[in-house]
């Protein structure tokens, strides 16, 4: 029976051992492991898991894809504990909004005889902990696939595989991409949410505004309840890809705030301008027919699945699991795959 670990059973992790179980994935023991033994064993009683483990190093002995579904600052500690109990041709995938830290720790942290692919599901639904976990979170989602310098191709495959048997859509990114787009769609939203409530919470008039505040400013400012810690972790892994998408905001609410000012016939035009484009943008990306020549051609770069799907990697198939991660050989000779 082949093993794979989930550490970190919160929303995602849970969500992707779900997603696992919905596939009927066979021979495959699913254990999952959380510094909230509360957590993982919420995770194991909705069926997420086979089993628990409250010790990082059991949990990772004898696995061959380990998923690191922690909160951003613990993948560190996670990937230094971890790394001398790592298998030969293991795979090793977090779930992580930020890549430029998580791959400095992977590099320096985990073996060479594993194999580290950067992951980041892109999923709408809100919420935190096993109990928000939904087997069809990735479906029809975009899950970025972003390669180490040193990931070997078939690894990378490996998770594609992983990727589109769970649902979801496979989307090759460099890190300085993803990290760049992430602070861009996901920090400055969050840090614009904060900013609002700050700017109007520190006025001298802020008891009056809170009372005539409507549902858009519920809206705008939902962002900050959020978990506190995941937030600052997210944007501080990520500063540079940050800070140039607020100062890039900053220019174009100045340029706003110039069309506002101006002293022009055509104000009321090119204010209705602004929220036409804005409309529209946002109408093709709620679509799904946003595509730029850049991402076509990455489209087009991508690296193709096994042809064996990921449901041969898994169950047994020891051919598949030679051509797809690497499996095999004298050390392998003998084993039949079981704890």
């Amino acid at each position: 029976m082949t093993k794979l670990t989930i550490i970190g059973t919160g929303m995602i992790g849970t969500s992707l051992g779900l997603a696992i179980k919905k596939a009927g994935y066979k021979d495959l023991e699913i254990v999952g492991t959380d510094r909230d033994r509360g957590n993982s064993n919420k995770a194991q009683s909705m069926g997420a898991l086979d089993r628990t483990s409250g010790n990082l190093m059991d949990a990772v002995e004898g696995a061959m894809v380990v998923i690191i579904a922690t909160p951003l600052m613990a993948m560190k500690g996670v990937m230094e504990i971890i790394g001398q109990g790592l298998e030969e041709g293991c795979l090793v995938t977090d779930t992580g909004r930020a890549k430029g830290v998580v791959m400095e720790w992977a590099a320096e942290f985990l073996p060479k005889h594993a194999s580290f692919v950067g992951g980041d599901p892109i999923v709408l639904q809100r919420g935190s902990g096993p109990e928000a976990a939904d087997a069809s979170l990735f479906e029809g989602r975009p899950y970025c696939v972003i390669p180490g310098p040193h990931a070997r191709q078939d690894a990378v495959r490996g998770l594609v595989d992983f990727v589109q048997g769970i649902g979801a859509i496979d989307h090759f990114m460099e890190v300085e991409e993803h990290d760049s787009f992430a602070g861009a769609v996901h920090n400055l939203p969050l840090l614009l949410s904060a900013a609002l409530v700050g700017c109007t919470s520190k006025s001298p008039s802020w008891d009056d505004i809170a009372q005539v505040a409507s549902s858009s400013f519920g809206e705008m400012t939902r962002m900050v309840e959020a978990d506190i810690k995941v937030n600052r972790d997210t944007i501080f892994c990520n500063e540079t890809g940050t800070v140039a998408w607020i100062d890039a905001f900053i220019r174009e609410l100045y340029e706003i705030r110039q069309t506002l000012t101006a002293d022009s016939e055509k104000k009321l035009e090119d204010i209705d301008e602004i929220f036409a484009r804005a409309s529209d943008v946002r109408g093709k990306w709620l679509a799904g027919t946003v595509m730029t020549e850049s991402r076509a051609a990455l489209e087009r770069a991508k690296i193709a699945p096994s042809g064996g799907g990921i449901m041969n990697i898994f169950t047994g198939d020891k051919e598949a699991r030679n051509r797809v991660f690497g499996w095999g050989g004298d050390r392998m000779r003998g084993r039949d795959f079981k704890e």
